[in-house]
C-alpha cells in the first residue's frame, strides 16, 4: 500500500479517530506495510460548521481550503473529510483540489441504492438536513427520506455535542430512541449523517447492520477501494 490518503480531520477529533479505525480494521492486510498511508489534519480548531450555517458563526471555509491544501502538500494523493457537514463546502473545495476526493454524501447514497433500500430514515445535523444534502441526493435516487421532528432534531444535536465532548453515553441515550423510532416509522435503514452518530450507536452498527448506514463505515470502504485500486492483491 503506497497510496497516501488524506484525511481532513477535527469535525470532531473522535469521529477522526474513529474513522482511521475503521479504515484500519476494513485493511485486508497481514503486516504493517500492507496498512494504508494516512496523513492526518486533526485540527478541531476549524470553525463549527452548523454554527456557520443556521446562525451566523465564523466560517469554516478557508481553515478547510487551509487543510487541504496542507495535506496535498504533504503528498496526499487522496482527501476524504470524516465530517458530513463539511461537505456543504466540498464542491467548493475540490473545485480547487488537485487530487482525488472522495465524498462522504455521494458513498452513503451509493451504498443505500446499491443495497435497494426505497425509504430511509435520516440523523443528522441540523445545517446537513436544512441544507438538504443528503435528501437532494436520496431524492434522485428514488429513495424516500424521513425525517427528525423538531423535538427528536434538537435531542440530535444535543447528543452530537455530547459525543464532541466526550460523552458517549450520554449521546447514545439521545439518540437510540430516534433511530428506533425512524424503523417504527418505517425506514428500512437509518442513516448516520454526522460523523458523532456511529461513535453514539456503535451497537446498533454490530447487533442492526442490515439497518445502519453508517457515513463513516462506508467512507472507510470507499477509502481502501481507492487504496487498493491497481494494486496487487494480497497473499496470505
Amino acid at each position: 500500500m503506497s497510496r497516501k490518503l488524506g484525511i481532513l480531520g477535527g469535525m470532531g477529533p473522535l469521529a477522526t479517530v474513529e474513522f482511521m479505525q475503521k479504515i484500519i480494521s476494513r485493511t485486508p492486510a497481514h503486516n504493517d506495510q500492507q496498512h494504508i498511508p494516512m496523513l492526518v489534519s486533526n485540527n478541531p480548531q476549524i470553525p463549527d460548521r452548523t454554527a456557520y450555517l443556521i446562525s451566523n458563526g465564523e466560517d469554516p471555509y478557508p481553515a478547510l481550503k487551509e487543510g487541504m491544501e496542507q495535506l496535498q502538500q504533504a503528498g496526499a494523493e487522496c482527501i476524504v473529510m470524516p465530517c458530513n457537514t463539511a461537505h456543504y463546502w466540498y464542491t467548493r473545495l475540490t473545485n480547487s483540489c488537485n487530487v482525488h476526493t472522495i465524498s462522504i454524501i455521494d458513498s452513503v447514497v451509493d451504498e443505500a441504492k446499491h443495497r435497494r433500500y426505497r425509504t430511509v430514515g435520516l440523523l443528522a445535523t441540523t445545517a446537513t438536513m436544512m441544507a438538504g444534502m443528503y435528501q437532494t441526493k436520496l431524492a434522485q435516487q428514488q429513495i424516500n427520506a424521513i425525517e427528525t421532528t423538531d423535538s427528536e432534531q434538537q435531542a440530535i444535536m444535543n447528543g452530537i455535542y455530547a459525543v464532541k465532548a466526550g460523552n458517549v453515553e450520554h449521546g447514545k441515550q439521545l439518540m437510540q430512541p430516534i433511530f428506533e423510532a425512524m424503523l417504527n416509522r418505517g425506514a428500512e435503514a437509518v442513516i448516520f449523517g454526522c460523523t458523532e452518530i456511529p461513535v453514539a450507536l456503535a451497537e446498533q452498527t454490530i447487533s442492526q447492520p442490515q439497518h445502519c448506514l453508517d457515513s463513516l463505515d462506508i467512507l472507510a470502504e470507499q477509502c481502501v477501494h481507492w487504496a487498493q485500486a491497481d494494486a496487487p492483491e494480497l497473499v496470505a
